[in-house]
């Protein structure tokens, strides 16, 4: 699952003249195929190890909710 923040994707060569066809052809299906296999997996592979679970917070939890919630 991808966090959610700004990413910066960079396409090459290749990748703009597909997007060009893309909408030139107003392809829906290949437009779809290249948001899943490049887009989607620029940004995933971007994230990869940066990833936490919000059972990883510092701290305990239970102290600071019930000192939030006085």
């Amino acid at each position: 699952m991808l966090e959610i923040r700004k990413t910066v994707v960079s396409f090459d060569e290749p990748d703009i003249l597909t997007v060009e066809r893309i909408v030139t052809d107003s392809d829906e299906k290949e437009a779809l195929t290249f948001v899943k296999k490049v887009i989607y997996n620029r940004i995933l592979h971007s994230q990869q190890g940066k990833l936490k679970s919000h059972l990883d917070s510092a701290g305990n939890t239970i102290e600071g909710f019930t000192r939030n919630n006085k």
